[in-house]
């Protein structure tokens, strides 16, 4: 009876181990990136985070202070990194490129057909993202296909970071202003492009100025947008693999390169009732005091002088009408 028993034994380990790995098959094989959702929930299990890279620790803290790098020393014309779709965002303003703030040589700049970014590991955000917005419309479906960047060295964030934590995945480049083409828009799902936002600001004035933005282009043609959070050291964090810093504020950067204006906006990372969105109306000169971000760098100074300053809000609010 002894062989029986250990055999019985056996076939049920056996088949113990045939549904766990039934299991295991449903949950992963359709979501992106497998391995990593399960080295995420792994951590979670086990209640440890996502091991950092040693190299990225060191330099980093050169880098949180977000101080403003000259442009002289900004660019490493390598712009042709081995990346995809690198240097095929162009349109009737040129290429993306032209528009790009600075950056050092070690920054992780990552380049995609719709958008151009900074991921910032010790965040695990973008500081910033520079896209255009065109006067185009479309179709294109909202997938809310969130995944991991496979683009980002240092591994970004998980979606399931996000859950039950009270903040939405927030889109830096809007998934709404990439209607026009369907590649371009499930491009802004990538966790890259994501951060921590609270929900009633996502959905409400931030969504609100969003909209306002790109009704802009109906008047004005094509835009630039950059768009981030501000980032500093001691922020409040969230996420279950890894440490996602909650800005206190983002920014949004609108410039018309055809008429040489702009305007900004800089507002707090919270449900806001009873406002007007032209309370939060700014220059470009106050967002980079508030940033340490040098914006707009490629541009001639005179140039950059011109536009950066400006804080005309009915030049923009009463062009529309």
């Amino acid at each position: 009876m002894m062989p029986r028993t250990r055999g019985m034994r056996n076939n049920r380990l056996v088949f113990l181990l045939f549904l766990i790995g039934i299991g295991l098959v449903l949950r992963y094989c359709n979501k992106p990136h497998p391995l990593e959702m399960i080295k995420a929930d792994f951590y979670e299990l086990v209640g440890i985070k996502k091991p950092r890279r040693s190299s990225t620790a060191d330099s980093n803290e050169e880098r949180t202070d977000r101080r403003k790098r000259s442009s002289d020393e900004s660019y490493d014309s390598e712009a042709s990194d081995s990346q995809e779709n690198t240097g095929s965002a162009s349109t009737s303003l040129g290429s993306l490129e032209d528009y790009l703030p600075a950056y050092d040589k070690n920054a992780q700049i990552i380049r995609r057909r719709g958008y151009i970014l900074d991921y910032e590991e010790p965040y695990e955000q973008a500081a910033w993202v520079v896209h255009f917005l065109l006067n185009k419309k479309g179709n294109a479906r909202r997938a809310d296909s969130f995944q991991p960047d496979p683009l980002v060295e240092t591994k970004t964030a998980l979606p399931n970071d996000y859950t039950n934590t009270g903040y939405d995945r927030g889109h830096l480049a809007p998934a709404g202003d990439f209607n026009y083409d369907q590649k371009l828009k499930n491009e802004s799902f990538y966790m890259s492009n994501m951060s921590p936002q609270a929900h009633d600001f996502n959905t409400g004035i931030w969504s609100h100025i969003e909209q306002r933005v790109r009704s802009w282009t109906k008047k004005r043609g094509d835009l630039v947008i950059v768009t981030g959070p501000v980032l500093r050291k001691g922020l409040p964090t969230i996420g279950k693999s890894t440490d996602i810093a909650v800005p206190e504020y983002y920014y949004k950067l609108i410039y018309d390169p055809k008429r040489q204006e702009a305007i900004a906006f800089l507002i707090g990372n919270k449900g806001w009732v009873n406002v007007n969105m032209q309370d939060f109306t700014t220059s470009i000169d106050e967002v980079e005091k508030k940033t340490g971000i040098d914006f707009f760098a490629k541009l001639p100074k005179a140039q950059q002088a011109k536009f950066e300053a400006q804080h005309d809000v009915k030049a923009w609010f009463s062009r529309e009408k």
